[in-house]
């Protein structure tokens, strides 16, 4: 079936901005087909008139630019029995990118600022550290890249990233110099993945980063791209997957790249958005299978930007943070991308700790050590998931002979990922 849910938004241009190109009506289409296994793409393309862009053979998965007539017509593409799925290729961004916001992103501050954050202290770093540091753990982060010769990315970078946006393995947090959206600014998330990178290596120091740049220098990309990105953490056997990013469309075909990610038992984690909005819900974020991550500031209190709802696993430090940029520099910004990457790293430090947890238990070591910050956040009760991380407490509970009620024997290998939501653990008596 085509999916036409949020078409306003045709591959990495984003209609509707100020300022922003829009394609004419009768331009081609850009589509993601998933054929049926043993259907030959050549022939369903030159049927319809397609014109092949790219692909993920392993997956049956092809990028297409269709007429804009095939595409329309009912009883064709959407009827065919080679296809199994075919949906519109959409955008998905950075948080920081959405909605054409024309500010400046990152503000660049001395070194001495990284190391004097009120939010390193405040989810118990330096305790966590005494028991895991990430070792042995592959965090892939799909983003703009980093600047792997920054301290705090150096001797951390894992072998075989990728970039999906140029076709080369130059995984650099490069620039164009080109206002690629056309909002007036040329490159204003250029060291959006170095920055979240730096968050990574410094929550979890021992942790690998594979980098695999599917968002331009803009915080574009094509969810095709982000599918890629995804597929190919999974072919390369990485633990954690990062997406500070996400989409408005409920693509079925992103989807289910996630989902194939969970069944891998890869744990991904994505951010919320920056809209200050309960709907519509981000994918990836609004996966039953993913950890969702909204934006607290150093009093507990949610970010002003960030997005909220019943989704939202937990919450992390996502304002006025400190970290890596491009060059060797420090910059401050704020945003629920930041909060996904302190997740994202607690993750790593968990499955360092004991590397035997199950997604199921990880999930549940988070909401059970989450500290509940509904009492600062009136009006948000329900909202803002567990609470903000402890890592400190998660990771002295994930550890064998951890503190807490021995909630990995109660819950064990086997079950359900629907059993450790936050309600459960407050009827099991654990929060």
């Amino acid at each position: 079936m085509i999916s036409h849910a949020a078409i306003g938004l045709i591959t990495a241009t984003a209609v509707g901005v100020p300022g922003v190109y829009s394609p004419p009506a009768d331009a081609p289409v850009l589509m993601i087909l998933e054929l049926v296994p043993g259907a030959d793409i050549d022939e369903v393309a030159a049927d319809f008139g397609m014109t092949l862009l790219d692909s993920i053979v392993s997956r049956d998965l092809y990028l297409v630019a269709v007429p804009a007539a095939a595409a329309q017509e009912s009883g064709g593409i959407d009827t065919d029995p080679r296809i199994e799925e075919a949906e519109i290729d959409e955008d998905a961004t950075a948080p920081q990118a959405a909605g054409g916001d024309t500010q400046p992103i990152f503000f660049y501050v001395p070194p001495i600022a990284f190391e004097d954050q009120v939010a390193m202290s405040l989810i118990g770093l330096d305790g966590a550290h005494a028991g895991a540091t990430g070792d042995g753990v592959v965090v892939a982060v799909l983003d703009t890249g980093a600047d792997i010769g920054h301290e705090l990315l150096a001797g951390r970078i894992a072998p075989g990233g990728y970039d999906f946006v140029d076709d080369d393995t130059d995984i650099a947090d490069e620039a164009s110099g080109l206002d690629l959206d056309g909002d007036g600014l040329a490159d204003e998330l250029h060291g959006h993945g170095t920055f979240v990178a730096g968050i990574i290596a410094t929550v979890a120091p021992d942790a690998s980063i594979l980098p695999i740049r599917v968002l331009d220098s803009e915080g574009y990309a094509n969810i095709f791209r982000v599918v890629q990105g995804i597929y190919y953490a999974i072919d390369q056997g990485v633990d954690v997957i990062n997406l500070s990013l996400g989409t408005r469309s409920h693509n079925q075909i992103l989807r289910g790249a996630v989902a194939d990610a969970a069944d891998a038992g890869i744990i991904v984690v994505a951010a919320v958005g920056d809209d200050d909005r309960e709907h519509p819900v981000q994918v990836p974020a609004g996966e039953d299978t993913t950890l969702a991550v909204a934006a607290t500031d150093d009093d507990d209190v949610r970010s002003d930007f960030s997005n909220y709802g019943n989704h939202v696993s937990l919450t992390a430090p996502g304002r006025e943070i400190v970290s890596a940029m491009p060059g060797g520099a420090y910059a401050e910004a704020s945003g629920t991308s930041i909060s996904t990457a302190f997740v994202s790293a607690t993750v790593a430090l968990l499955l360092s700790a004991d590397p035997t947890l199950t997604q199921a238990q990880v999930e549940a070591i988070l909401y059970l050590t989450a500290h509940d910050i509904d009492s600062m956040n009136p009006g948000f009760d329900g909202l803002l998931g567990a609470g903000r991380i402890d890592v400190a407490a998660a990771v002295a509970e994930a550890l064998p002979a951890g503190p807490g009620p021995s909630l990995i024997g109660m819950l064990g290998p086997g079950l359900p990922l629907i059993a450790v939501e936050p309600d459960l653990l407050i009827f099991l008596g654990l929060e």
